[in-house]
């Protein structure tokens, strides 16, 4: 009987070595699988930066401003007229400062105070 149980037991520490093998093969795996995406995550963070880089270089103020000379013919480009972006009655009215907290503010006693009833309600 003791035989068979050291048998039993034995082909469970068998199989929980060849578990444990696997799960670290696995592990490694993995962990290469991630550092391989962390340097291309790198790359592409650098490649974003070169990219960005050039760009402003080809948005230049200037340059554009030669292309636009350039081109304009081809592209039907003219100035904007003011006219075009729109009328002075198109513009939001001016909104006075807002005053500092607390500042200049009635109490709610000379608020009532002031107040006038419009029109009386009789019941």
């Amino acid at each position: 009987m003791s035989r068979l149980i050291n048998t039993v037991l034995f082909l469970f520490v068998l199989l929980g070595a060849f578990w444990l093998y696997q799960v670290k093969h696995e592990a490694k795996e993995e962990e290469s699988r991630i550092v391989k995406l962390e340097q291309q995550i790198e790359d592409e963070k650098e490649a974003l930066l070169l990219l960005k880089a050039e760009w402003s270089y080809l948005n230049r103020p200037e340059r554009v401003q030669k292309l636009s000379e350039r081109f304009s013919e081809e592209l039907g480009l003219s100035e904007v007229q003011p006219y075009q972006i729109g009328t002075v009655a198109d513009l939001p009215e001016r909104v006075q400062e807002p005053s500092e907290v607390g500042a200049d503010k009635p109490t709610i006693d000379e608020f009532l105070k002031q107040a006038q009833p419009t029109a009386v309600i009789v019941e």
